[in-house]
C-alpha cells in the first residue's frame, strides 16, 4: 500500500514537472523574444550596434580577407538603425491586419468546401503522428524543396 502512494507521488510530480518545462517552453521563451525585439525597435541605442554586427557578418570578401590571409577587415559603414515613418505605418499596418485575420479566424470560422474537407482526410490517412511519419515527410518536402531549387539554378 505504502509503495503505490508512493508512485502515485511519483506520478503526480512528473506531470507536474511537464506541465511546468511545456509552460515554459511555450509562453515564457516566446514572451522573453517580443520583448527583445520591442527592445531592439524601441530604443536605438540598442538596434545600431546588432545593425553594425550584422553588417559585419554578411560581409564576404571581409570575412575571407580575416580567415585566410588573417588581414583585419576595414571598418564597414553601420546601417541605419533608426526608425523611419513609412517603416512604423508598415509595422503597425502588419500588426492591424494580423489581428484582424486572428478575430475573424476565431470569431467566424469558416465553413471548409468539400474538397478541402477530403484534403484533410486523405492527409490524415498519410501520416499518423509516429516518428517515421514524420521524418518521411521531412525528406520529401527537403527533396521538394531541392528540386525546386534545382529547377530555378
Amino acid at each position: 500500500m505504502r509503495w503505490a502512494a508512493v508512485a502515485e507521488a511519483a506520478l503526480r510530480w512528473a506531470v507536474l514537472c511537464g506541465l511546468y518545462t511545456v509552460l515554459i517552453s511555450t509562453v515564457a521563451v516566446p514572451a522573453l523574444l517580443l520583448a527583445g525585439c520591442l527592445v531592439v525597435g524601441l530604443v536605438p541605442a540598442v538596434g545600431r550596434p546588432i545593425a553594425a554586427a550584422a553588417a559585419r557578418f554578411t560581409d564576404r570578401s571581409g570575412y575571407l580577407g580575416a580567415v585566410l590571409d588573417g588581414a583585419a577587415a576595414p571598418p564597414l559603414p553601420a546601417p541605419p538603425a533608426d526608425r523611419t515613418g513609412s517603416g512604423i505605418l508598415l509595422g503597425l499596418l502588419s500588426t492591424a491586419l494580423a489581428a484582424a485575420l486572428a478575430a475573424t479566424a476565431l470569431h467566424r470560422p469558416l465553413p471548409a468546401p468539400a474538397w478541402g474537407r477530403h484534403a484533410v482526410r486523405a492527409l490524415r490517412r498519410l501520416h499518423s503522428g509516429l516518428l517515421g511519419d514524420y521524418v518521411t515527410w521531412l525528406l520529401v518536402g527537403l527533396a521538394g524543396l531541392l528540386a525546386a531549387v534545382a529547377a530555378l539554378s
